[in-house]
């Protein structure tokens, strides 16, 4: 057990509220000075786990003194500090407030009000969310709040209006073994009021539920006192780390497991939680309860309750014990069926109080002479004086059981969705002395008390099974009647041609899947309402709806229609520009012909275009099969010819011919074949002496040919005379250039010796006459170049000398 349990036990109890009572009855205890936290009886915490990850709710309970204090005295909220246990480090602060409250109940409330009891039990709560980065630590940790101070009227400790009260709960880490460890600590039951009467044997349920299923086990430990004092400086625990909390100090004789002395002296019993006392003495006694919770063998933490109890002289006044009847009959065990009510009962007298219990807790409410009963278990009534305080008696335990009523499950022997005609068997499984009565849309079927229903029509059916103790059951079911699905089979032909298929359809509705046959065997299932049929015979189709229900269609009769032989001649490439149509020829005769260029029976190759065409051939005859066969024809596409339109060559000179052609020439031609190397040759080499035009014809497949013409210009070497003498004697007085006009754009251009022009003209039809503006030039040597604008010879340059 930890350090900290080991030295002190944390919480408080309700039931230091019985200390007023104890002044009441003179019972000589100390009368309570003011204190802080006289008001607060006592107390326990709990921490349990959400449905959100590591987030849980922390709650701290109260018992707060109502008939001596006023709300405005309980603490509206709290500051509750959670610590580390490794290094008792504090993590952090969580802060409760008031959430819900609950009245504690008294088995004789008349000795309660006689003695100015009322206790309140106070929930503090706050949602917590348990950092796994924080709230990792193997050791785990605990909660505490240090409050000051109890009352001074408690008479097994010393000095206790001075002493504090410390409630403390330990948990686990939220991560164990490197996984998430969920845990949520015990809860202790809600407390019954009451007292002890000195003499006589007494027993209290102090259990605790786990909702993790862990082990749990009870001990009577010394209750916590704390560091608070009534100074007023120190009267709540201000959250500072502290490896150890002071305990209580006994009185002399008093200790944790005889914090209330009898014969036998308060115990508690460590597997289930109930105290049991026979007390020797009176007065308010305080002791602390500590619960352990263990799993797999492990203690991962504790929860404490702090308690307070006054033992009283209940004197000689003791009522006769009650006795509890059922329809006048006192009854120990009793019977009654699920979800029923039984009235239990005890003498009705106003001189007496009672209280009912159910398990051994108060029923709240539960204080007269009659109890409405529907929950099995163990109930008793305690009996108490109306008026005056003295002992109470207990009745004998009345034992309820709650009976099962008798099965009435309906089980359909198949899906209770009918088709039209089909019949539906509801059972249930019978039991012996058991009734049963069917019935229809809420109507009973005279004769239907069987174990069974056969029904055929739609409706709401229930049975009513009644047991020998008249429980009743029921059920229900509903059963629907679907109509027949209608289908109709249909043929895309009346006829199945050789070779040939048909598409068959069917209508029979939506979301419905078809099973294709033929001459009555199955083809093969699924949602399509088409096929293709290519045999003779007789086809139906089975549809089925989603309910199930099927309809098979009237049968739908194919016979093949045989094939006449066909033939169609076959056709030669021909060119695409070819002018007259090509004949197209098939037998038998009669039949229609179709495809890319086909008008009649005559195909026109320019029409369709080069490539290769598919042309048809469709026979009917007075069949209603329709015969097809196919040719081919090759539309050859003509060759395209690329050459220039003009060519030059000097005179004397050859030109070879350099045509482009696109597409499979076979042949060539060039006319006229004179001045040609070779007429036939792709490339020739022309060397005409006057301009001549070339034609050349290329020839395809297909017989395609393609024509294109060159021109071929011969021109004559200019003549440049290298000197004139421009002094006017009528002789050689200009520069002489010949042939210029094969040149007529020619430009030409004489510089003197330093670079200037001299003389410039575009074309030769006036020649130079040896002046530079207006002025005869100097004789001497000058440059001439002459542009010619013609590739053969683009360009003359040299010099000419004037002389004079």
């Amino acid at each position: 057990m930890d350090m900290l349990l080991n030295r002190r036990t944390v919480g408080l109890s309700v039931f230091h509220c019985l200390q007023i009572a104890l002044c009441s009855l003179s019972l000589d205890l100390i009368t309570t000075p003011d204190g802080y936290g006289k008001h607060i009886y006592g107390g326990e915490m709990n921490l349990q786990a959400t449905a959100r990850q590591n987030y849980s709710t922390l709650t701290l309970t109260l018992y707060l003194d109502q008939a001596n204090a006023t709300p405005t005295d309980y603490e509206q909220h709290i500051d509750l500090y959670i610590f580390r246990k490794s290094d008792h480090e504090r993590v952090t602060t969580a802060r409760v407030h008031q959430t819900a409250s609950q009245r504690v109940r008294y088995e004789n409330q008349a000795c309660a009000d006689l003695r100015n009891l009322s206790v309140l039990a106070m929930n503090y709560s706050t949602e917590l969310y348990l950092n796994p980065n924080t709230f990792s630590d193997p050791g785990g940790y605990y909660v505490v709040w240090d409050r000051c101070c109890r009352s001074a009227d408690i008479s097994n400790i010393q000095d206790p209006g001075s002493e504090g009260m410390v409630f403390y709960m330990e948990f686990p880490s939220v991560r164990r073994n490197g996984a998430a460890f969920t845990n949520s600590s015990p809860q202790f039951s809600f407390p019954n009021g009451d007292y002890i009467c000195v003499g006589k044997p007494f027993h209290l349920n102090f259990a605790a539920t786990d909702a993790d299923g862990d082990q749990l086990r009870y001990s009577l430990v010394t209750p916590l006192a704390g560091y608070t004092n009534n100074t007023g400086f120190f009267t709540v625990g201000d959250g500072n780390s502290h490896a150890t909390y002071p305990e209580v100090n006994w009185l002399p004789g008093y200790s944790a497991t005889s914090a209330i002395p009898g014969n036998p002296a308060l115990s508690i019993d460590p597997q289930t939680g109930q105290l049991r006392v026979t007390a020797r003495q009176t007065g308010l006694f305080i002791f602390a309860v500590l619960c352990e919770e263990y799993r797999d063998g492990v203690r991962i933490g504790a929860v404490r309750r702090e308690f307070q109890m006054p033992v009283v002289d209940c004197g000689t006044n003791t009522p006769p014990p009650p006795v509890i009847s059922y329809n006048n009959v006192e009854i120990l065990d009793l019977s009654i069926c699920e979800g029923g009510t039984v009235t239990l009962s005890t003498e009705a007298d106003s001189r007496w109080s009672y209280q009912w219990q159910h398990n051994g807790a108060n029923i709240a409410g539960a204080t007269s002479a009659t109890l409405t009963v529907s929950e099995p278990g163990d109930y008793v009534v305690v009996k108490s004086f109306a008026s005056i305080c003295g002992n109470d008696t207990t009745s004998k335990v009345t034992k309820v059981q709650a009976l099962p009523p008798p099965a009435a499950k309906i089980t359909p022997d198949r899906e209770p969705k009918l088709c039209e005609g089909e019949s539906l068997v509801l059972s249930i499984q019978p039991e012996k002395g058991v009734v049963y009565q069917w019935t229809e849309n809420g109507t009973a079927l005279p004769a239907a008390t069987g174990s069974s229903l056969t029904v055929q029509k739609a409706g709401l059916y229930g049975v009513r099974a009644t047991s020998s103790l008249a429980c009743a059951n029921r059920d229900s079911l509903t059963v629907i009647v679907n109509p027949t699905p209608a289908v109709t089979l249909t043929s895309s032909a009346s006829a199945l041609c050789q070779d040939g298929e048909v598409q068959l359809a069917a209508v029979g509705g939506t979301n419905v899947q078809y099973e294709w046959r033929l001459d009555n065997t199955a083809l093969g299932t699924g949602t399509a309402a088409t096929m293709q049929a290519r045999q003779a015979g007789a086809y139906q189709v089975l549809v089925t709806d989603v309910n199930g229900c099927q309809a098979l269609s009237a049968p739908l009769m194919l016979s093949i229609v045989p094939r006449p032989a066909m033939q169609f001649d076959t056709v030669a490439p021909v060119c695409v520009s070819r002018l007259e149509p090509v004949p197209l020829v098939a037998s038998p005769t009669g039949g229609t012909f179709s495809g890319a260029g086909v008008t009649g029976n005559q195909f026109d190759p320019a029409k369709a275009g080069a490539g290769l065409h598919t042309i048809t051939y469709t026979y009917a005859g007075n069949s209603a099969c329709p015969t097809v066969i196919s040719r081919q024809i090759r539309v050859e596409p003509a060759v395209v010819i690329a050459m220039p339109e003009r060519i030059t060559v000097l005179m004397g000179n050859a030109v070879t011919l350099k045509p482009t052609v696109t597409g499979q020439a076979i042949r060539y031609l060039w006319e006229p074949p004179e001045s040609l190397s070779d007429p036939a040759s792709p490339n020739p080499t022309a060397s005409p002496t006057a301009p001549t035009t070339y034609k050349l014809t290329v020839t395809s497949s297909g017989d395609c040919r393609t024509e294109k013409s060159v021109q071929v210009d011969v021109f004559r070497q200019m003549f440049i005379a290298d000197a004139f003498s421009p002094n006017s004697d009528g002789i050689n007085d200009a520069l002489e250039i010949r042939n210029t006009d094969q040149f007529p754009d020619c430009e030409v251009t004489i510089y003197n010796r330093w670079g200037e022009v001299v003389f410039y003209s575009k074309g030769y039809n006036k020649p130079w006459d040896g002046t530079y503006l207006s002025q005869k030039v100097q004789a001497g040597s000058y440059y001439y170049r002459i542009k010619t604008k013609q590739p053969v010879m683009p360009e003359y340059r040299g010099a000419v000398l004037v002389t004079y």
